[in-house]
């Protein structure tokens, strides 16, 4: 396998548009760009994580998922600006250091990456863990395993990795759809059905069991469930139209995901009373169980592990895409620039993997301290990297003739946004990751200080230090 150098910015003539894209032949169909957000969207965090999010609220969780999930769309609206302003060169990390600098690049990037290493990392534990009670073996054969799986995707070429992961996300969609199907048809032909919701939904403590706080106490743990949308801005770089690819993603992916994250909330809902639900075990198994649905817990560890492999398969993409642009921004050592003949950027795809095996070791030596610690950090990062890219685009809508309604709608999320990272140390569920999370993104922010210093490129034209 040929290994060809993408040109580094030798000179201050290089800009962010040099951005190599691998051959045409390798690039990413359209559809792959859409179903690889999916795949990084649709994991554990949906089959098993809701258990937290409707413990944590109830029956009012639904709020929780509507208002995460307007936050979730406006911030794609803002994306997608960013890139269609770039003309679909580079992801908004490339975006956020041509408008505010490449120290906010450097922060952005290597936040961003550690929270999808992080993510991955869980993924593969929580994989191992099915595996090892299927297999009666201790979890972490299993979640290595997963990890070199992953890697063995990631090393395909572009487009055939695309299409794995295409099959693996629609796979995870026709079960979900088939799962609320299952609900609808439930409340449509079962006597007292009506009933029963009436009484799920408010006669266990009301619509409010646990007061009004809990709606935004809980938007921000959505809010990193929904974390893979932005992936379609990363991987419409390895595609074959990324002005199309933004417009397709802005205009469908946030509706999608919604509706498949609420339809499966409703549905449990409908069927269990919010008290039945226990953090950490999956309320479809539950569900399916009510709906008497054959093999049922068969079909859930098996549904749930494809969404595992396809999240950590995605997330071991856009971390190697997202370590090629930091180092195609000067922001990352050179060597992570460079791409296999059929795309592949071998070295930083080599790298994510061996992170994410450092992190399930650290689930196995230490799961109270330093995999819970890393873990719970990475939801508060996923709002400041959408913070971050809402301000560079009221940045650009400023300078804009007609750029009244984005600055508007930029200013209104960077305003929501940065409440959200005000308020987070104020709930005691959410005060030790908070604070973790910003000591992070403080260290990261002061090694980019001195990584950026000792650089002996200058800075490229077109990216303001």
């Amino acid at each position: 396998m040929s290994v060809k150098n993408l040109e580094l910015p030798l000179s201050s003539e290089v800009r962010v548009s040099s951005l190599q894209k691998p051959l045409q032949t390798q690039q990413l169909a359209d559809w792959h760009v859409s179903m690889i957000s999916v795949g990084g969207i649709i994991g554990a965090g949906l089959f098993v994580g809701t258990s937290a999010t409707i413990a944590a609220a109830g029956p009012a969780v639904i709020l929780s998922y509507l208002a995460a999930g307007l936050l979730v769309w406006i911030v794609m609206l803002l994306l997608g600006k960013l890139a269609l302003h770039h003309e679909g060169r580079g992801s908004f990390i490339s975006h956020v250091a041509t408008v505010l600098g490449r120290h906010s690049g450097f922060v952005t990037g290597w936040s961003y990456a550690f929270l999808w290493v992080v993510t991955a990392g869980a993924q593969a534990v929580a994989g191992g863990i099915i595996i090892g009670h299927l297999l009666d073996v201790p979890s972490t054969p299993g979640a290595l395993g997963l990890v070199a799986l992953g890697l063995l995707l990631n090393m395909l070429p572009v487009r055939i990795y695309g299409l794995s992961e295409g099959i693996l996300s629609i796979f995870k969609l026709i079960a979900l759809a088939l799962f609320i199907s299952a609900g609808v048809f439930w409340a449509m032909t079962t006597p007292g059905a009506e009933a029963r919701i009436h009484d799920n939904m408010l006669g266990h403590g009301g619509f409010f069991p646990l007061g009004v706080w809990a709606i935004p106490a809980v938007v921000p743990m959505i809010v990193q469930t929904f974390t893979g949308c932005e992936i379609a801005f990363v991987a419409s770089v390895d595609s074959e139209d990324a002005r199309r690819n933004v417009r397709r993603t802005v205009m469908r992916l946030p509706f999608l995901i919604l509706l498949f994250y609420l339809g499966s909330v409703l549905v449990i809902l409908s069927l269990r009373p919010w008290t039945d639900i226990i953090p950490g075990q999956s309320p479809f198994v539950l569900v399916m169980h009510d709906l008497h649905i054959p093999g049922t817990e068969g079909l859930a560890i098996a549904v749930t592990l494809i969404a595992i492999v396809s999240c950590l398969n995605s997330a071991k993409y856009v971390v190697s895409r997202v370590l090629r642009e930091l180092a195609t921004l000067g922001c990352a050592p050179a060597k992570l620039h460079r791409s296999t003949s059929s795309g592949v950027p071998l070295l930083a795809v080599s790298i994510t993997a061996f992170t994410e095996t450092l992190i399930v070791l650290s689930a196995t030596w230490s799961p109270s301290r330093v995999y819970a610690v890393l873990l719970g950090s990475s939801g508060t990062i996923i709002i400041f990297s959408y913070f971050m890219a809402s301000l560079a685009c009221l940045h650009i809508s400023k300078r804009q003739a007609g750029g009244r309604k984005i600055s508007l709608l930029a200013g209104l999320c960077s305003a929501i946004l940065a409440l959200l990272l005000a308020v987070l140390p104020v709930f005691a569920q959410t005060r030790l990751n908070a604070g973790l999370a910003y000591a992070l993104i403080a260290f990261i922010g002061l090694t980019g200080l001195l990584f950026l210093r000792r650089q002996a490129v200058p800075p490229t034209r077109g990216l303001p230090t």
